[in-house]
């Protein structure tokens, strides 16, 4: 078993890590929350980071009643401000290299 396997759940799985019903996920798919690789549910394979998505959606929709299409927008927003601060704090290491000489 490779790495990459052991990092990956099948639907199933993935319901039962995150102690979540069958439809949830399905909803969850549904609203490009996530994207599994395969063409149907019985053939879904979730990664690592689908399945950690997975949970702050459900969280979201529990603890905020939030709706699947507004956690959709929510995560997009927080993975971009991620981004950012990833490309932020590169462009301040390489800001520092020029400023202290």
């Amino acid at each position: 078993m490779t790495d990459t396997k052991l990092n990956q759940m099948n639907f199933d799985e993935l319901c039962r890590t995150a102690e979540l019903p069958e439809h949830f996920v399905l909803e969850i798919v549904e609203h490009g929350i996530v994207e599994p690789h395969g063409d149907s549910p019985d053939q879904w394979v979730f990664s690592t980071h689908m399945v950690m998505q997975t949970k702050k959606a459900v969280r979201l929709h529990q603890d905020l009643q939030i709706d699947w299409s507004g956690i959709a927008l929510a995560i997009s927003l927080l993975e971009e401000i991620e981004q950012l601060r990833i490309e932020n704090d590169k462009l301040k290491q390489r800001l520092n290299r020029f400023t202290h000489y």
